[in-house]
């Protein structure tokens, strides 16, 4: 899961080499099809570690939650403390990894290909995308330490 998430981070930076090796013509950049693939890639590996991170982070936690896209239903049979501890990571996580998705959805469609051919894309989204992968990475893994610090040594 982290390893995912470190991927992404770096094919979005590999996207955003590739966006802007593409063709320059005084401020004006065409669309890198290579960049578009590149950044569908690092966007499809954060869905993938965001969803794995959140289906081991309920499976592990002490308070047997329930969570659909947004955690509505829960069962809570732990201490108080854990299943806030437990709720905020979790929050957290979908708070990170719906800021990556949108940065690199901007990213991926100023790199596509019904884009006109000159555009001024003088922005880094794949570049801040592949930052916050990295960030979802580490949001993860503190989920996973919570986790277990909850479980063993509050509890």
């Amino acid at each position: 899961m982290v390893g995912l998430d470190v991927f992404a981070g770096f094919v979005a930076k590999l996207a955003e080499v590739a966006q802007q090796e593409a063709h320059t013509v005084a401020e004006c950049k065409s669309p890198s099809k290579k960049a578009f693939v590149l950044g569908l890639t690092a966007l499809g590996c954060l869905l993938a570690a965001h969803f794995i991170a959140v289906a081991i982070g309920c499976i592990i936690s002490d308070s047997h939650t329930i969570v659909t896209v947004f955690p509505i239903v829960t069962v809570f049979s732990a201490p108080k403390i854990t299943q806030r501890v437990t709720m905020a990571c979790i929050y957290l996580t979908w708070i990170v990894a719906t800021a990556g998705a949108g940065i690199l959805t901007m990213g991926i469609w100023m790199n596509r290909e019904s884009r006109s051919e000159c555009g001024y894309t003088n922005k880094h989204f794949l570049s801040l995308g592949g930052k916050v992968c990295f960030l979802h990475a580490i949001v993860s893994v503190l989920m996973y330490l919570a986790n277990f610090i909850c479980r063993f040594c509050i509890s």
